[in-house]
């Protein structure tokens, strides 16, 4: 029982240290380089770390979620550092399904979606314990996407932010906005959709 606990008290934890480290060698990065926009994600990000390490004991984070939150912050950082040819990596077009003004398929859209992929996991962990055992799967998916796009409109606010402050214009223009929420969507669905699979088991 003992060697079990230890266990446990390994794994519960080794997302957050990952996702702090990965903070911290980009921080290191950013300020070298000057880059303020992603400096200013990097202490919003913090933040949203310390909370997460902080009420883990409480909500017992499913791993998914805590690793999948540290692989989003590597992919996030290294889409706002890197460039191929003269593109940074965030606009690097993956698949091109849609030209002008849509842009489809991008990095960033990618992003969105796999970083709501992930934040469904930590959303279902926190509201879990208010639902019914045999409540309806369907208001269950209608909440925790709900409030999954309620973060990722905050986000979007942030993102503005660093307009307002920083005059950067790196987070595009209306119809980018626009598409970040949707696939902020797409990616909370995929997630609710695995979430209510694994709980009618």
């Amino acid at each position: 029982m003992k060697k079990e606990q230890t266990t446990n008290s390994f794994k519960r934890p080794f997302g957050v240290y990952l996702s702090i480290a990965i903070l911290l060698i980009f921080t290191i990065i950013f300020v070298a380089k000057g880059n303020y926009e992603f400096l200013t994600y990097t202490l919003t990000i913090g933040i949203l770390i310390w909370v997460i390490a902080k009420t883990d004991k409480i909500f017992h984070y499913p791993q998914i979620a805590k690793i999948g939150f540290a692989v989003w912050l590597l992919l996030h950082f290294l889409g706002g550092s890197i460039k191929i040819g003269a593109t940074r990596l965030y606009d690097f077009m993956l698949i091109p399904i849609l030209g002008e003004p849509l842009n489809i398929f991008r990095y960033d859209q990618f992003m969105h979606a796999f970083c709501y992929f992930v934040f469904i996991f930590f959303v279902y962990a926190i509201v879990n314990g208010s639902l019914k055992e045999k409540a309806n799967k369907w208001i269950i998916a209608f909440i925790i996407i709900l409030i999954a796009e309620g973060i990722g409109a905050v986000n979007e606010i942030i993102e503005l932010s660093t307009v307002v402050f920083f005059n950067s214009q790196g987070v595009g223009n209306y119809f980018n906005n626009a598409l970040d929420l949707v696939f902020n969507f797409i990616g909370a669905c995929i997630g609710a959709w695995i979430i209510l699979r694994k709980r009618n088991r």
